[in-house]
């Protein structure tokens, strides 16, 4: 009979010790991760916040990158936005979009899919 509680009380000590192992492993990892967060936002909050923007500066960005420019200047000259754009042969059509180059006999240019024609 002593002999069995013996191999219980080795087993049960086993067992318990390989738990407060894994536990201080647990522990020790997360108070790493913890200190590694804390650095890092220290970093970050050294560099000064951006400021918000004011409205009329959000709505000017806005227009700018969703509706066309009113023209478009080139060494070629000046290329008016077309809402309903003229059929032009291609040699006479410059797509910027596609990094195509503005000629002297370019008489319609596009950008960000909007239609600019010379006047």
């Amino acid at each position: 009979m002593i002999i069995n509680n013996k191999k219980y009380i080795t087993r049960a000590i086993v067992i318990s010790s390989c738990c407060l192992v894994l536990m201080g492993a647990f522990f020790i990892i997360r108070e790493l991760i913890d200190s590694k967060q804390v650095v890092d936002s220290t970093i970050h909050d050294v560099t000064p916040p951006k400021e918000a923007l004011p409205d009329w500066k959000i709505e000017y960005s806005r227009k700018a990158r969703t509706e066309p420019a009113e023209k478009v200047v080139t060494e070629h000259g000046e290329f008016y936005y077309a809402p309903f754009p003229k059929q032009f042969p291609r040699d006479e059509v410059a797509n910027r979009d596609m990094d195509e180059v503005v000629t002297e006999d370019t008489n319609q240019v596009i950008i960000r899919g909007y239609f600019y024609e010379k006047k």
